[in-house]
């Protein structure tokens, strides 16, 4: 049975049928899909909803709006790049927010630098995605639509036999992308200024790929369409470990189980062979660094050309007696030895910590590191400069054990009651207030980068980039003057925000401003992305403010 609304969209379908739809009209159209969809979803009060043919009916069609979404993101992610979108002005994109485009008159650009460095950066923001889900749908443009070189030349895609399948509608795009993901990590990577290459990734027989994974996607069952495309990947991944094992060397973070985090090291042979001779010199039974390792410390200690500087023999026993059997017979109740893992885990420990301390030797007293020259010689000399830290973060309460909490790191990681009193017992505490031993934390206009104490007391209190949903860690930010330098700014605790790279940029670009608040910076988001221009701060990192 027709009614008024069955013909008001018959008349819609015909009109868009028909050829010169302007960019108008789809967008009027684009904004009204959400709208009937949520209409549909919280329709209800009549019996023909409870029909179970309505409900199948209804799944069909919202499978279907589905896989047409999906086009549609990746599409809309491809306009973004190939109208160079990242290029509008804050002005003009504040203004797109709040009324519809005036598409008769040319779009505000940015004069000299543009407020965001690339379209992955504006699709992160515009849609508040996260910023690796954008660039997921612009690679994924990449592989079926379009692809661009450096100077912004089209190109046809990667994949051109899944193209035509993703733009098919009796298709399934996620599958199509998907598939068209694990292709890619086969490819060989492209130089920066190198025009964008087909695919070229082959089995071993010579055959394509993407003609292999291709001809799977024909299959009518899915489990079996699965299965064959998922055979393909899985022997072209044991051809390639088998031609080049070395790339998959790495550390890997595996996340954490039982309140223990991770960590898998994939090692070549040489790697393999220097890990292997730290791991066995530290964990020598023989020596005092075994058994320190033995014991759950990590008092490694190392001698030139990584070689391990024995104790003298525990007096009282002959040589040829261990000293876990010489322990055996003289203490009535030892401690439980370590297990062999926990005692590698020991040493490898030992060694970061030893590090830590040979580079504050040649650091000096001050704490400040060598200056350039002298760092250039200590790395011809085979002198690490990395310089591990542990920060703790915990309450007045805490310290004093007034408070049954527990401390966390600057990283994240919560330390057990028990931790955090060992912690204490070996560490220097430092009063925020103050700073250790009364470091100084304004300099006023005396110099204008911060000092290693300030930066410890930014870190702590801001404990990474402080724009909402960033996850730079403090070792990969920059301290920003609030009152800008270049305005007669100080240099200070109260006046210096951590901030990454990418934000520090947008600060100085216009696109963000950075407030003190009291000492407790905060940012203020662009217009287009916050009406309001509600001073926030980076709840990512709450954990380690102070």
């Amino acid at each position: 049975m027709s009614t008024p609304l069955t013909q008001v969209l018959e008349d819609l379908s015909r009109r868009m049928d028909q050829p010169g739809l302007d960019a108008g009209d789809a967008l009027a159209i684009a904004a009204l899909i959400p709208t009937l969809l949520r209409r549909l979803r919280t329709a209800g009060g009549q019996s023909s909803f409870a029909d179970p043919r309505f409900a199948l009916a209804l799944a069909a069609s919202a499978e279907e709006t589905a896989d047409e979404s999906v086009r549609a993101q990746v599409h809309a992610a491809h306009l973004i790049e190939a109208s160079a979108a990242h290029g509008l002005s804050v002005l003009e994109l504040d203004a797109l927010r709040e009324t519809d485009p005036d598409l008769a008159l040319p779009p505000q650009l940015c004069q000299g630098r543009p407020s965001f460095n690339s379209p992955e950066e504006l699709t992160a923001a515009w849609l508040d995605l996260d910023f690796f889900e954008a660039r997921r749908r612009l690679a994924d443009a990449h592989h079926v639509i379009a692809q661009f070189d450096y100077q912004h030349q089209q190109y046809p895609p990667q994949f051109t036999r899944l193209a035509a399948r993703f733009a098919d509608p009796g298709q399934h795009p996620r599958e199509v992308l998907s598939a068209a993901r694990r292709l890619e990590k086969f490819e060989e990577p492209v130089p920066e200024f190198a025009a964008p290459a087909a695919c070229s990734a082959q089995d071993p027989s010579g055959a394509l790929l993407e003609q292999l994974v291709d001809d799977a996607l024909d299959e009518p069952q899915s489990t079996t369409r699965q299965r064959r495309v998922n055979k393909i990947f899985k022997q072209a991944r044991t051809q390639a470990e088998e031609e080049d094992p070395a790339a998959l060397a790495g550390l890997f973070r595996r996340g954490t189980r039982r309140g223990l985090t991770r960590i898998e090291l994939l090692l070549d042979p040489l790697g393999a062979e220097l890990f292997d001779s730290i791991v066995a010199q530290a964990d020598n039974p023989r020596t005092q660094a075994g058994q320190c390792a033995r014991e759950g410390q990590a008092n490694v200690v190392f001698g030139s050309f990584g070689r391990q500087e024995s104790a003298s023999p525990i007096p009282d026993h002959p040589d040829f007696v261990t000293d876990e059997e010489a322990a055996a017979h003289t203490e009535p109740d030892p401690v439980p030895e370590p297990s062999v893992a926990l005692r590698r885990l020991n040493a490898l420990l030992g060694f970061l910590r030893i590090n830590s301390q040979r580079l504050r030797k040649l650091a000096g007293t001050d704490g400040q590191l060598p200056p350039p020259e002298a760092q250039a010689a200590d790395a011809a000399s085979g002198v690490a400069t990395v310089a591990p830290q542990v920060v703790v973060t915990l309450t007045l309460a805490e310290l004093e054990e007034r408070a049954a909490t527990h401390g966390i790191t600057l990283h994240g990681h919560e330390l057990s009651a028990a931790q955090l009193r060992r912690t204490l017992a070996e560490a220097k505490i430092i009063p925020l207030v103050l700073g250790g031993k009364s470091q100084v934390l304004d300099m006023g206009r005396a110099v204008r980068f911060h000092t290693a104490p300030m930066r410890l007391a930014i870190t702590v209190r801001d404990g990474g980039c402080i724009v909402p949903g960033c996850t730079r860690d403090p070792e990969s930010c920059n301290i920003h003057h609030i009152w800008l330098w270049s305005e007669g700014g100080v240099t200070s605790v109260y006046w210096g925000a951590m901030l990454c790279e990418k934000h520090h940029h947008d600060v100085h670009a216009g696109l963000i401003k950075v407030i003190a608040d009291g000492g407790v910076p905060k940012v203020i988001m662009p217009r287009f992305m916050d009406p309001a221009q509600r001073p926030v701060r980076n709840t990512v990192n709450q954990h380690r403010a102070a």
